[in-house]
């Protein structure tokens, strides 16, 4: 996988990490200050070995790195959609 793949594939990720950041703020107090963010997706073998070597190069350059396993699953949700109707008013 070349850097600019590895790139697209972890801002991805990221959105999906910020999204759930919003949801949950308390996620942040896990990370510790200017840690390095590295994320492990089950879902792609490739981006995740990609990550632990770069996560991996930069502990040997003495950053502070925090790994975020990424677990993707299905989820079932009920969407609310408007109907409208034009009515009478009745007074």
């Amino acid at each position: 996988m070349d850097r600019n793949e590895q790139f697209r594939k972890n801002h991805d990720l990221f959105e999906l990490f910020m999204q759930q950041v919003l949801d949950d703020p308390e996620l942040l107090d896990r990370i510790p200050d200017g840690a390095d963010i590295i994320f492990l997706p089950n879902s792609d073998p490739t981006l995740l070995e990609a990550n632990l070597e770069l996560g991996a190069e930069r502990e040997r350059e003495g950053a502070t790195v925090t790994y975020i396993r990424i677990e993707m699953v299905p989820q079932l949700r009920t969407i609310f959609v408007p109907r409208l109707k034009v009515e009478p008013v009745v007074a």
